[in-house]
């Protein structure tokens, strides 16, 4: 910080600055609580002041005006022998209210100020100004010879004629000028009416209402300038001791709220110095500090942090003080918390910890979730200075949670220092099993949640349905599911219950079995009209059966209810030698039938035989089963126990029509065979016919087997997600498969889908190498011999690697820092600063503890991008950024007016040429012109002691 001489008005008394409405600084008397300043100098002098009544003030506001003039009055000892003003009201032509000599009282003076009319009209200050000197301060107006004399210009608005010429001409005189703008008055067209220095000589405020704060600063100012005049008219010297100012202003020891201010002496005997401060920005209350002459420094306290203080240095002689030594200086902020920790978090409560703060009178807390339903939803703590270590309570589960903790000083806090933290949901339950299902029912059993769990609620859906089932339960943990769908796929939902509310779900899947087909349906007893078919019972609740049967190859179908208890039924009526297909189904409680089961069985011939002729026995087999089934195979088996039979044919086709009748042939001795490669899903007729050794056929027997489905894998499940990676588990479909795929790919934005094989001993995978915060779409293909199954499908997301809670503090015209909420595996970050005026960067890492960063040397009044990336171990995250504009250079004071006013200038026209002349007017000396304008002109002359009248012609000559 560099130290700046400048011009300032010097006097007696310790009197602070004064903040006007532009910014700038004038040394005023307002002193709180202090009473209101009367002159008490010895000295007289001669004061008139001139007040703008033009249409612009308005009545109300010259009623402020009158009291401004009561006040101004006041301050002086009035009287025909000792102080004497006079006053004029201009518009747009002057008139003259009071002269020096009218009133011999302070109180007339007074009731004239209380009773003054408002006049009205146009602001000619200029003609205003010519007035005064002609008419005020003459001998015939009360005007002394020897007595200091003062002018007062009020004025609220620009001249609308030129001032500087009729302003030269009242200093010329000896008069000293202060000038008072109000509301829309030129300054600048104040500093070319006012006596120098201007600090002291012009005032500007910005309303009426406060013309007020000026009237001790005002009325001191003119009281003593009247002692200095009466000095040098009476040929008094106004000090001869040599003076100056101090030199050298050096700020030190800058702190958050105080600095300290050094100079170097002023000459001569300095009985004392004056430091006055205040804060640069508008408004500010100027104070000062006062050190004994001898002192060259003092310690400014009790300041705001972060904050720019003007300054200015007086050396205080015996009878006046010298110009002000200037200079600035900005506190730093406070110091604020560090090692913000947020730690043994709960579902419903967390601890805050922090590094204490020397010198905080405590700390505020403040504390809100994150989600934009509740972030009305703010607490707040304050504790003492001893306190560094907090529990903040009755907080929601699973809710991410902000922690702000201020070190306060007082009333005034420090920058904030925050973090985020998550509580922990409310536990679920743990480890679903699915147990005992059978086409209706299912057992449900799980680990408990929580000693503190109330009870649980079980949801479960069709997996292609849409009206979804619930329960309440007690805390138990097995429930079992009823009146379910056969062959229906079901996701299940568990929740814990507890007084706070409800935990995440323990979610599962499993699917019914179809409902069950009697066993073993076989045909015995045959004969050529007859036939017995007998059956197991395959579960309980079969309330009764349907049987029917028909002749394979067309004919009358008959068809027999028969009762849940009944095992076998004797077909009779049937026609010889024909094949027959039966079929049985069971009906259970709820309405719901079992698929059809089947076996075909040939009633035997009609023969007759000769009494000595013994007939060639033709056995059937027995016991047919088709089982072991798979996606591509079925396994046939049955029973016949001849020594004559060579062979069996075995043929198969499917019942859909699609494929033409296959047969193989098997050895005598074989009783079993692999149907294979067949279609998955398909339902089979398989027929077994006995081959004698003679050639003959046996009587064929037929069954009908399915194959299975392509089964999908069921209950994908999500684990061990991380910025790069997650796992996914499955559970392996009943069949026996080739193996599975595994496809994966973005939800959405870009990248194509990856895809990778398992075999079928594998139902997890770790899937690597994927972005991060970027939720995939997993599925799951079960491959086998015929095909490919129906995915089984599900989402998963990749962590988010990048900072939360972005933003930027201590922005100045040339620097600013950017704090973020540190990630908690971060190994570092790069911190990019970009101006958006010229593309310049500044780039910088820092490791991964660190939160915030500083930058310098910036452009003032710009716009930057800060972009701050996570990188960990080989990787980067999403650069989340924030733009900020540094602070406005300040606005350079204006140039001060030339002391001498320049000569007026005409703007280039036609060439115009004036000529005077005095007509009928003898023995008139000195004729000439003066306050020569663009539209106006004066001319005066030597008045000739005998003349009774002058006529003056003006005539212009405007040249072609």
């Amino acid at each position: 910080m560099r130290g700046e001489g400048e011009r300032a008005h010097c006097f007696n008394g310790s009197l602070p600055l004064r903040l006007d409405d532009t910014g700038g600084t004038e040394e005023i008397n307002e002193i709180s609580g202090a009473d209101p300043f009367v002159c008490t100098t010895q000295a007289i002098a001669d004061i008139v002041i001139l007040v703008d009544g033009s249409w612009s003030i308005g009545r109300l506001n010259f009623r402020l005006v009158r009291m401004f003039l009561e006040n101004l009055v006041s301050a002086f000892s009035v009287g025909i022998d000792q102080t004497r003003i006079g006053l004029a009201q201009y518009s747009g032509d002057p008139r003259i209210e009071w002269h020096l000599n009218a009133f011999t009282t302070k109180d007339a003076v007074l009731d004239a100020v209380k009773n003054l009319p408002y006049k009205g009209g146009n602001t000619l200050t200029g003609l205003a100004l010519t007035y005064i000197l002609e008419n005020s301060f003459k001998p015939e107006s009360g005007a002394r010879s020897g007595v200091p004399k003062v002018g007062i210009l009020i004025t609220d608005g620009k001249s609308q004629d030129d001032v500087i010429p009729p302003a030269q001409s009242l200093r010329d005189a000896g008069i000293e000028l202060f000038a008072i703008g109000v509301k829309n008055a030129d300054e600048n067209e104040l500093r070319a009416i006012a006596s120098e220095p201007d600090n002291t000589h012009v005032y500007n405020v910005a309303d009426f209402s406060i013309m007020s704060s000026i009237i001790e600063g005002l009325t001191q100012i003119v009281c003593e300038r009247v002692e200095e005049q009466d000095k040098e008219i009476k040929g008094e010297s106004a000090g001869q001791e040599t003076q100056g100012a101090p030199q050298d202003l050096v700020t030190s020891e800058v702190a958050a709220r105080s600095f300290r201010v050094s100079w170097s002496h002023a000459p001569g005997s300095v009985e004392k110095y004056r430091v006055v401060f205040y804060p640069a920005t508008q408004g500010g209350r100027p104070e000062e500090a006062v050190v004994d002459g001898t002192e060259n420094s003092v310690v400014l306290r009790y300041l705001n942090s972060l904050t720019e203080y003007q300054l200015a240095v007086f050396a205080v002689y015996t009878s006046s003080a010298s110009e002000a030594l200037r200079g600035s200086e900005t506190t730093l902020a406070l110091p604020m918390v560090n090692g913000l920790e947020l730690y043994d978090v709960t579902h419903n409560t967390m601890r805050a910890r922090w590094s204490g703060v020397q010198g905080v009178s405590g700390y505020m807390v403040l504390y809100a979730p994150l989600t934009k339903d509740q972030a009305s939803d703010e607490k707040e703590m304050k504790v003492s200075d001893a306190v560094t270590d907090l529990q903040l309570e009755d907080l929601t589960p699973a809710t991410e949670y902000t922690v702000t903790v201020y070190a306060m000083y007082g009333e005034e806090a420090s920058d904030p220092m925050s973090s985020q933290q998550t509580t922990l949901p409310l536990s679920p339950p743990k480890n679903l099993v699915f147990s005992e299902v059978d086409h209706n029912s299912a057992k449900l059993s799980w680990e408990a949640a929580s000693r503190k769990v109330t009870g649980y609620r079980i949801m479960y859906v069709k997996t292609d349905g849409l009206k979804t089932d619930e329960v309440d339960v007690g805390p138990v943990t097995s429930w079992t599911l009823n009146d379910l769908t056969s062959a229906t796929e079901y996701e299940v939902a568990i929740f814990g219950i507890y007084d706070e509310g409800q935990s995440e779900a323990l979610s599962g899947s499993f699917t019914t079995d179809p409902v069950p087909e009697p066993l073993d349906l076989q045909a015995s007893e045959v004969t050529a009209e007859s036939f017995l078919v007998s059956w197991g019972h395959s579960a309980p609740g079969i309330i009764l059966y349907k049987l029917t049967w028909a002749p394979y190859d067309g004919g009358d179908t008959k068809e027999m209810a028969l009762s849940g208890d009944v095992d076998s039924f004797l077909l009779s009526g049937l026609s010889p030698n024909t094949e027959y297909e039966v079929m049985l189904q069971a009906v259970f409680k709820d309405q719901s039938e079992s698929d059809a089961v089947l076996v075909v069985e040939t009633t035997l011939a009609r023969t007759t035989t000769v009494a000595t002729t013994t007939p060639v026995v033709r056995q059937a087999v027995r016991g047919l089963q088709v089982q072991e089934e798979t996606t591509y195979s079925l396994e046939v088996s049955w029973q016949l126990e001849d020594p004559k039979v060579d062979q069996y044919r075995v043929t198969y086709v499917s019942l859909t029509g699609d494929r033409n009748e296959e047969s193989v042939l098997v050895p005598g001795q074989q009783t079993t065979v692999l149907l294979q490669p067949l279609l998955s899903d398909t339902e089979h007729k398989v027929t077994v016919t006995p081959v004698y050794t003679d050639g003959q056929d046996g009587i064929s027997v037929s069954s009908v087997g399915r194959t299975l489905p392509l089964s999908a894998p069921s209950n994908l499940r999500v684990s061990e997600e991380w910025f790069s990676r997650f796992r996914i588990t499955w559970d392996t479909p009943p069949s026996p498969t080739l193996g599975f795929r595994v496809v994966y790919q973005p939800t959405s934005g870009p990248g194509s889908a990856l895809e990778t094989f398992v075999g079928d001993d594998v139902n997890t995978m770790l899937i690597l190498n994927l972005q991060s915060d970027t939720e995939y779409t997993v599925k799951v293909i079960s491959s086998y011999t015929t095909g490919s199954s129906q995915p089984l499908q599900g989402t998963a997301k990749t962590l988010y690697l990048g900072v939360t809670n972005l933003n930027t503090y201590q922005v100045m015209m040339s620097s600013m820092c950017v704090q973020w909420q540190p990630h908690r595996q971060a190994d570092l970050y790069r911190v990019v600063i970009e101006s958006l005026l010229n593309g310049q960067k500044q780039e910088v890492s820092v490791g991964g503890s660190a939160s915030r960063q500083c930058f310098y040397d910036l452009t003032p009044n710009s716009q930057y991008k800060i972009s701050v990336s996570t990188q960990l171990q080989d990787m980067e995250g999403p650069a989340v950024t924030t733009i900020t504009t540094t602070l406005p250079a300040p606005t350079q004071p204006p140039t001060p007016p030339p002391t001498s006013p320049p000569l007026p200038t005409i703007p280039p026209a036609k060439e115009v040429h004036l000529y005077f002349s005095t007509l009928s007017v003898p023995g008139v000396t000195n004729l000439n012109t003066y306050q020569v304008m663009m539209s106006s002109m004066c001319v005066q002359w030597q008045p000739h002691r005998q003349a009774d009248l002058y006529r003056v012609v003006i005539e212009s000559l405007l040249s072609e």
